[in-house]
């Protein structure tokens, strides 16, 4: 089975590694997107799918255009009897669908056709969704709209945060793609249409999405800053200085605060939100300096009566 992979980030890892481990079985190619200038040094770095392969000594491959007659001419000359896209960054064409000798699959961290889009898992966690999963499915000429294969469903842990869940589905989904391509090659799987009365979208996130509004019930808040964790994260601003909200947690006890504001309880931070409700600031950052704890921040900085957390 000769398997063209096409992946960038490090979700994708957990399935290039598996089938990894079934060769000689499979015969396999990596494409990735090209290497960056990252960090402040501006250092050439291979995606985190490139870097894993090179490690486990795959061929790779990285056009600058998928759908280009370069990235066709890479895709034909391999002549894959499947594409399996997890990651990858970039919407594959109808023609660059066409190299494949059989079918072209996708691997999308949601239960499709729900979470639709770029970002499901931030989505799913920002709404308090109590499931989600992974889904196997072909690609098609609409992103995320291809007919279903396989699902493995799975329920969002109560402090689970965007990497911790992206971790999880990622482990996940590795043996959903293998069972996938398996039960594809053996002729034992009928692609389903999913059901557009289901279907719901997870939009690309903006940076302006991570400011908080206190006037929220805490459950929404923290729903907000567990999804948007680490990207585009979660901030409000004191004494119109910008701070960075990394992690909270319910507060223990009945407090009556207005939403935003600020109270010292046993060496705790705790913020007032909608609905009466309250969290306790668990570590947090101001601009230019390193994520603190907040006994940490509180050593450094007097909290006053009048102090609050604002959206300026």
């Amino acid at each position: 089975m000769r398997i063209l992979f096409l992946a960038s980030g490090e979700f994708a890892i957990p399935t290039l590694q598996l089938l990894a481990e079934h060769r000689p079985e499979v015969e396999l190619k990596l494409i990735s997107q090209p290497d960056r200038n990252k960090g402040r040094g501006r250092k050439i770095t291979p995606t985190p799918a490139k870097a894993a392969a090179l490690k486990l000594d795959i061929e790779t491959a990285t056009p600058k255009s998928i759908n280009s007659e370069e990235g066709r001419r890479i895709i034909a000359d391999f002549a894959p009897d499947y594409l399996v896209l997890v990651d990858y960054g970039i919407k594959l064409s109808p023609e660059t669908i066409a190299l494949s000798k059989h079918e072209a699959i996708n691997l999308h961290p949601s239960l499709l056709p729900a979470y639709r889009g770029p970002a499901p898992m931030p989505w799913a966690l920002i709404n308090g969704e109590p499931v989600t999963g992974v889904t196997t499915q072909l690609i098609g000429k609409k992103i995320d709209c291809g007919q279903i294969l396989l699902q493995e469903p799975t329920f969002i842990l109560d402090h689970e945060t965007l990497p911790q869940l992206s971790q999880r589905l990622a482990r996940l989904g590795a043996p959903l793609v293998w069972r996938t391509l398996s039960e594809l090659r053996d002729k034992k799987l009928e692609p389903k249409a999913q059901d557009e009365r289901l279907a719901s979208i997870a939009p690309k996130l903006k940076k302006e999405d991570g400011l908080i509004d206190w006037q929220m019930p805490a459950a929404m808040i923290f729903n907000r800053i567990r999804g948007l964790n680490p990207w585009p994260g979660t901030y409000t601003f004191l004494k119109g200085k910008r701070v960075k909200i990394i992690a909270v947690s319910p507060a223990a006890g009945n407090f009556l605060l207005p939403p935003g504001a600020l109270r010292v309880e046993n060496h705790k931070l705790l913020v007032g939100c909608g609905q009466t409700g309250t969290l306790s600031i668990d570590e947090l950052q101001l601009a230019g300096k390193p994520p603190r704890c907040a006994a940490d921040f509180l050593r450094g900085h007097k909290i006053n009566a009048e102090d609050c957390f604002s959206s300026k």
